[in-house]
């Protein structure tokens, strides 16, 4: 609980300086938001370690192959880059380039779920 409130510190903190800086230098006022957005993703990587470790846990649990384990952090990490990627695009008022990082995102997903796809249909199979 005492992280997320350091973490919303440090967002409103971001945002009102954003807020001030705005109405005289906009380009240094992009600049603090991703700053500021950089600083709260490197405040949450400590909590990525345990949500790393249960997802080994379950994945031991269940006798799924934990080399699956690769291709599923990559997923979610593609998928929490491209959205910080396009909001940044949309923070800057670039909507449509926005909507292209999202779709190239997904497209990377696509590309790096094929393997857990191909594995899925191979364990149906093998019960078949």
């Amino acid at each position: 609980m005492s992280e997320l409130l350091k973490i919303l510190a440090v967002a409103l903190v971001t945002v009102f300086a954003h807020i001030i800086v705005k109405q005289t230098k906009p380009e240094i006022a992009m600049i603090i938001s991703i700053a500021g957005s950089v600083l709260i993703i490197v405040m949450i990587v400590d909590s990525l370690s345990s949500v790393l470790s249960s997802f080994y846990g379950i994945f031991q649990t269940t006798g799924v192959d934990t080399t699956l384990l690769t291709p599923l952090f990559k997923i979610i990490a593609i998928g929490y880059i491209t959205e910080f990627g396009a909001n940044i695009c949309l923070d800057a008022g670039a909507s449509s380039v926005a909507d292209k990082v999202l779709f190239a995102g997904k497209l990377v997903i696509l590309l790096v779920a094929l393997p857990i796809v191909t594995t899925v249909v191979d364990m149906v199979v093998s019960l078949l």
